[in-house]
């Protein structure tokens, strides 16, 4: 796509949101964030991940059976893992490794001192 199309793409994915600390997640890590009420029904639960240096989100709910997914040290060092089936997804696109469950969502991440940006 061509670097006009890209900067005019961009402004109609409105603004995004800032997560503190969130560029401070140490290598092969991930962790929860939620954005809104979870009793409310309203939250998006995304999962931070830092693999080979670069910050990334996905959905942090298992598009299988809605379960939260593990947080904490990534699976086999590069994987987000549901718990319940034990799929593995990739914290960068939200493929799941063996196609046995769809994908999981990603986010736009840009990472901005030690927070970062993240459009929902």
């Amino acid at each position: 796509m061509p670097d006009m199309f890209k900067k005019i793409a961009g402004l109609f994915r409105g603004k995004p949101a800032l997560v503190k600390g969130a560029g401070k997640l140490a290598e092969g890590q991930s962790k929860v964030v939620t954005f809104g009420d979870v009793l409310a029904g309203t939250a998006t639960q995304v999962m931070f991940s830092r693999l080979n240096g670069e910050l990334m989100a996905i959905d942090a709910i298992c598009p299988h059976q809605g379960v939260l997914m593990d947080d904490g040290a990534l699976a086999e060092g590069k994987y987000v893992r549901c718990p319940l089936h034990l799929y593995h997804f990739n914290p960068k696109t939200g493929a799941e490794r063996s196609a046995q469950c769809r994908g999981a969502r990603s986010f736009k991440v840009r990472e901005v001192g030690d927070d970062a940006d993240i459009w929902l």
